[in-house]
């Protein structure tokens, strides 16, 4: 069970965290283990992150703002994806009215978290919001001895998806994975 996991062919995003079982686990995309127990990440609550908003309603001039952006997960402990496939993966959901579609790509080159900057223009009389999008993460682990399945404790992170959205409205309230 040490060493590389799986290959995995599909992977669901799921609304909630769910119970700690076989079906999540197989739903969810494996990751490298150093122990005997096996682990995988589950993907879960897709939503929008506030990135910053641009108020240039009162002002004649454009205004420009730069903002470093992350993308990747920001788990404390390292998240090591296997080394012979990339998984790639989309979503959408609906948010105060609006629907986003989001997608992302990770291997074992990416599963680290990458940062870059941003600029961010709205023009002279006009305001917008900028959003990011991620899904929450937790790290599932299963021990074949005992035929286990248990959430590692302190494991919970993010996924913060690449591009940005933006709106000329704040968008309110949790978001609907669709």
């Amino acid at each position: 069970m040490e060493g590389e996991p799986d290959e995995i062919e599909e992977f669901t995003i799921f609304d909630d965290l769910p119970h700690a079982g076989k079906d999540t686990f197989d739903k969810s995309v494996s990751i490298m283990s150093s122990t005997k127990e096996r682990r995988a990440v589950v993907f879960y609550a897709p939503d929008l992150k506030s990135l910053c908003c641009i108020d240039n309603s009162a002002s004649e001039a454009e205004a420009t703002y730069t903002k470093s952006v992350t993308e990747g997960f920001t788990h404390s402990e390292s998240l090591t994806v296997s080394a012979q496939y990339t998984i790639e993966g989309s979503f959408e959901i609906a948010k105060a009215s609006k629907t986003f579609g989001f997608s992302f790509t990770f291997s074992a080159e990416t599963s680290k978290s990458t940062t870059e900057s941003i600029s961010f223009t709205v023009p002279a009389g006009k305001k917008a919001f900028l959003y990011q999008g991620f899904f929450r993460t937790k790290i599932l682990t299963h021990s074949p001895a005992i035929g286990e399945y248990s959430w590692v404790e302190g494991s919970e992170g993010l996924y913060l998806c690449s591009g940005t959205k933006t709106t000329t409205k704040p968008l309110i309230g949790p978001a609907t994975l669709i």
